[in-house]
């Protein structure tokens, strides 16, 4: 289990991202339930495949998650499956994960951190450049902001 926090980020309060560790996203969010499937590119790296699933709030700041990692078989099966999909390119900064959306272009830009315990997450002060926290709020959820798929 993890535990996490996120908030939005203005465009213009984006902090610098030179040297920063990147890696691209491309998430698939299935229909009728709260699970993840996701592909993780980094460089110099074999592409990691793996599906999660986000649970209600283990506090009042934070959610639990857990991932499952697939070989490529499950993940070509699971993604044959509908639901919505999102593109984004996460950079590490400050302790946690700035996602940079590509796709769809909605220009949200979401800054999480996890923690081991909920008591730490209750306890974490974000960097300055964050606005809103959006922990738990299905508005801006990964699902939410994911589009259509075609």
């Amino acid at each position: 289990d993890e535990i996490e926090r996120r908030w939005l980020v203005a465009p213009d309060q984006m902090p610098p991202l030179v040297g920063a560790r990147a890696r691209r996203l491309e998430d698939h969010y299935l229909s009728g339930g709260h699970l993840r499937l996701r592909k993780v590119f980094e460089a110099e790296r074999a592409p990691v495949l793996k599906l999660g699933k986000k649970y209600g709030p283990a506090s009042p700041v934070a959610q639990a998650v857990v991932s499952v990692y697939l070989d490529d078989s499950e993940y070509e099966a699971l993604l044959a499956l509908p639901g919505r999909s999102a593109v984004k390119t996460r950079y590490t900064v400050h302790g946690g994960a700035l996602d940079v959306y590509e796709q769809p272009s909605h220009g949200r830009l979401v800054f999480e951190v996890e923690f081991e315990s909920a008591a730490l997450a209750a306890r974490y002060v974000p960097p300055p450049f964050v606005g809103m926290e959006v922990t738990g709020l299905a508005l801006y959820s990964g699902f939410a902001l994911a589009g259509e798929m075609p």
